[in-house]
C-alpha cells in the first residue's frame, strides 16, 4: 500500500531540479528543505523535464526501529524500498510520486540525500520523468561530453577518475542521466561519489589515506567525492558528442575501433533497467533517446594500459579529431 499524507501533515513546500527533472517536495521538516537546498541552486540546467512529487514525513520514532540493510521490492509500477538509516520509501512510477518516512538521523545526513535517496529516486523514476538513466560514466572536454560505457568490471570508474585528473570535467561515474533540450541530447550527473574498488590503490596511491567502506550494495570500495577531490573539476551537465565502449585487453596500447550505430543501440537497450508494461510512454521515450544517441560517433576502446595512460590516449584522440575537423 502506498503511503499517503495530507497538506496539514506536510506544511513545508519547495521545488528543486535534479538531473533536469523538476521535483515538487512537501514535508513536515525544515531539515528536509535544508538538505535539498544545494539542488535548488543549480540554475545552469537548460530546461525542465516532466516534474514529480515527493512527500517526505520525518518521524523520530523511526530512529528506535531495528536496523535494516537496504531492501527493494517491486510490483508492476510500484517500488518499495527500505534504506539505511531506518527509512522507508515507496515509488509510484505511473503517477510519478514518491512517499517517504525518514528517520531523524537520515534527514540530517547530507550524504544520505546526495549519495542514497536522491540518486535512487531519479534512478527509479528517471525515464517516467523525461530523464533516461544509462549505465555509463560521463566526462566533459571543452563543452563536449564523452560517455564511457562497457561491461561491469571493465574499469569505467578508474578511467573516469583518471580522466578527471587529465583535463576532463567530471559529470558522472556509474550512471548518466540523458534527456533532450529540443533535439539536443543533454547528459546530467548527480555528483554522487566515484566508487573505486580496493585494487585501484595501485593506480591512485593517495587512496592509501582513505578507508574503504561498504557501499549500499555491500561492495567494499573507496568513495571519492568529486567536488572535493584534488585535481577534479565538476560539471553537472554536458552534451554527449562521443561514446566509448571500454574493453580491457592484454595487448599493450590503446586502439580506437569505430562501431556501428546498431552496436550502440543494442548495448544501451540491453543494459537498461526493465520497465513495467503499463509505462508505454516511458518505454517509447527511452527508445527515442537511445535511438538519437546511436547516431553519436562511437568507438570500442581496447586498452592494455593503465587508467592514466588510457586517459591520456583519449585526450590525444579527441584533440587530434578536433584538429582534423578544423584543418
Amino acid at each position: 500500500m502506498m503511503l499517503k499524507f495530507n497538506r496539514q501533515t506536510l506544511p513545508f513546500h519547495a521545488e528543486f531540479l535534479i538531473a533536469g527533472a523538476r521535483c515538487l517536495i512537501a514535508t513536515n521538516s525544515t531539515d528536509v528543505l535544508e538538505s535539498t537546498a544545494r539542488w535548488r541552486t543549480k540554475t545552469r540546467q537548460p530546461h525542465r523535464a516532466a516534474s514529480f512529487e515527493m512527500e517526505v514525513l520525518v518521524d523520530s520514532a523511526m530512529d528506535n526501529t531495528a536496523h535494516s540493510a537496504s531492501f527493494f521490492r517491486g510490483h508492476r509500477h510500484l517500488v518499495f524500498a527500505m534504506l539505511p538509516p531506518r527509512s522507508v520509501v515507496t515509488y509510484d512510477l505511473l503517477r510519478r510520486r514518491v512517499h517517504a518516512v525518514l528517520s531523524a538521523a537520515a534527514v540530517r545526513d547530507r550524504s544520505f540525500w546526495n549519495n542514497v535517496l536522491l540518486p535512487i529516486t531519479i534512478g527509479v523514476l528517471g525515464t517516467t520523468v523525461g530523464v533516461v538513466p544509462l549505465h555509463s560514466a560521463c566526462l566533459d572536454h571543452n563543452g563536449s561530453g564523452v560517455l564511457v560505457a562497457g561491461a561491469s568490471g571493465a574499469g569505467k570508474s578508474t578511467l573516469a577518475a583518471a580522466l578527471a585528473r587529465c583535463g576532463f570535467s567530471f559529470v558522472s561515474d556509474d550512471w548518466t542521466y540523458i534527456s533532450k533540450d529540443g533535439s539536443t541530447l543533454v547528459a546530467y550527473g548527480l555528483s554522487a561519489p566515484v566508487k573505486l574498488l580496493p585494487d585501484s590503490v595501485r593506480f591512485f596511491p593517495y587512496l592509501k589515506d582513505i578507508a574503504p567502506r561498504r557501499t549500499l550494495n555491500g561492495e567494499l570500495a573507496y568513495e571519492i567525492d568529486p567536488s572535493r577531490a584534488t585535481g577534479f573539476s565538476v560539471n553537472y551537465m554536458s552534451y554527449p558528442r562521443r561514446v566509448l565502449f571500454l574493453e580491457r585487453t592484454l595487448k599493450p596500447g590503446c586502439d580506437f575501433v569505430p562501431c556501428r550505430s546498431e552496436y550502440v543501440r543494442e548495448f544501451f537497450e540491453k543494459s537498461a533497467e526493465r520497465l513495467p508494461n503499463e509505462l508505454i510512454e516511458a518505454k517509447a521515450f527511452r527508445r527515442g533517446i537511445i535511438q538519437t544517441l546511436s547516431s553519436v560517433p562511437a568507438w570500442i576502446l581496447r586498452t592494455g594500459e593503465s587508467p592514466q595512460r588510457t586517459a591520456e590516449a583519449i585526450r590525444d584522440f579527441i584533440l587530434e579529431a578536433r584538429d582534423d575537423a578544423t584543418a
